[in-house]
């Protein structure tokens, strides 16, 4: 709905205009409310940064655009179609605006309009997206331009670009004066070398009597398009661990919460303390403070849960963080990569259900069984989501980890929760599954 609704309602002039921070940073506010606090008047926490909940589902968030991010790709787009569209506009821009200037080396001029000093200001992002295929070279400017290798020659030589009196050089005019470009000083031997070497590797290119074309690298079809501009634009420190939990057949609802698990993002009563929360940072289950990794792995109950789980699948050790919990399913399922993602939100999702009626509705878990029934009912719940082979298997897994935690319980007939089964010998994933 934000994206639909909220950030559509004002596209129109983002692709026109620049618009003002403080337009933009209002904008941003009423939809992070609407996203924390939905229609409700009462505050609730903020949990995730902004930037990380903008970036697109494959760099880590949740594909909310970010409107500075939207407004600078849609700018860009114009850069595109002056390049490669035909019509009056174009005609009147590059007449008035790129004269016999390309687009590499156009700079801003006092009499500009308000809408082209916007473009310029964008102009940079446009050109590290595009390369130019070469031909005649009246398009494409010497130094500024990706041509001739992966970077432009003022990158590849900045020294010669910076003693190079005409910066803004076409390749067509570079060609019709054979090369003979003037300096501010005499080049050193050093840099005669090298200069000489881009002499060389510039006439080894193949020249055509056709017009230059553009190329959009940041495409697979080399076409422009303003969802690579994005992309770019928010994929820094992004990882790609997320892909897993988009990707699984589990509800919508459930993918959420694996992400806000693996962004450290729920409430836990550290992350409470956090805020400013007064309380007790106990866990409900047991005495040690409770974390994400703790409440999840660590904490006795939990601890339980993983035993009978990996005891079901045929193993003494169980995961203590959700990075190993990615090696040791790994290792124990490698066919079975489908539901690795399902099993570990239903164990979570069933572990902080109780939690929660413990902390609210003072309800403690009397068996940790209990966890493992809503595990299995959540399992088969979700079987449905998959093709009837994989269907038969997770309800086949579902049968044998009810028996093998039955069995389990009646054969530790223990009156305290934590004692009816022990921990499993070795809690801890061995080396060389830590190293994955």
């Amino acid at each position: 709905m934000i994206n639909s609704s909220l950030s559509n309602s004002f596209i129109y002039h983002m692709s026109m205009y620049l618009l003002p921070k403080t337009t933009t940073d209002k904008l941003d506010k009423q939809r992070r409310t609407f996203f924390w606090q939905g229609g409700s008047q009462k505050k609730k926490y903020h949990l995730i940064r902004w930037n990380i909940i903008n970036k697109s589902k494959k760099h880590g968030g949740l594909g909310i655009k970010d409107i500075q991010s939207m407004n600078t790709r849609l700018l860009c787009k114009w850069w595109w179609k002056l390049e490669t569209g035909t019509g009056l506009w174009q005609s009147i821009v590059k007449k008035k605006y790129l004269q016999d200037h390309t687009i590499g080396s156009v700079k801003h001029r006092i009499d500009d309009s308000p809408v082209w000093c916007d473009l310029l200001k964008f102009k940079h992002i446009y050109l590290k997206g595009r390369e130019m295929l070469v031909r005649n070279g009246r398009k494409t400017s010497f130094w500024t331009d990706k041509w001739l290798k992966d970077k432009s020659l003022c990158n590849v030589a900045p020294i010669l670009f910076e003693l190079c009196c005409d910066k803004s050089i076409s390749v067509h005019k570079f060609l019709v004066q054979q090369g003979q470009l003037q300096f501010k000083r005499w080049l050193t031997p050093l840099l005669f070398d090298q200069w000489m070497g881009l002499i060389n590797d510039i006439y080894s290119h193949t020249f055509e009597n056709s017009e230059d074309t553009p190329l959009w690298r940041w495409n697979k079809n080399n076409l422009f398009s303003t969802k690579s501009v994005y992309d770019f634009l928010t994929k820094e420190n992004s990882s790609n661990r997320f892909k897993s939990v988009w990707k699984a057949k589990i509800p919508y609802k459930k993918k959420i919460f694996l992400w806000q698990v693996e962004n450290n993002a729920i409430l836990t009563k550290d992350n409470l303390i956090k805020r400013n929360w007064v309380g007790s940072p106990t866990c409900h289950f047991c005495l040690e403070n409770e974390t994400i990794d703790h409440l999840f792995f660590a904490c006795p109950v939990a601890r339980i849960t993983w035993g009978i789980i990996g005891t079901c699948l045929g193993t003494n050790t169980i995961p203590k963080n959700l990075t190993q919990y990615h090696s040791w399913i790994t290792q124990l399922l490698p066919e079975g990569k489908g539901v690795h993602i399902c099993g570990c939100v239903a164990v979570c999702w069933a572990i902080w259900k109780c939690r929660n009626k413990a902390c609210f509705d003072k309800k403690t878990i009397k068996n940790p069984l209990e966890i493992i029934i809503h595990v299995c009912s959540f399992l088969t719940y979700w079987a449905s989501l998959y093709n009837s082979e994989t269907q038969g298997k997770i309800l086949e897994g579902v049968q044998a980890l009810l028996v093998c935690a039955s069995r389990l319980m009646t054969s530790h007939p223990s009156t305290t929760t934590t004692a009816r089964l022990p921990p499993p010998s070795s809690d801890v994933v061995p080396e060389d599954e830590e190293s994955d």
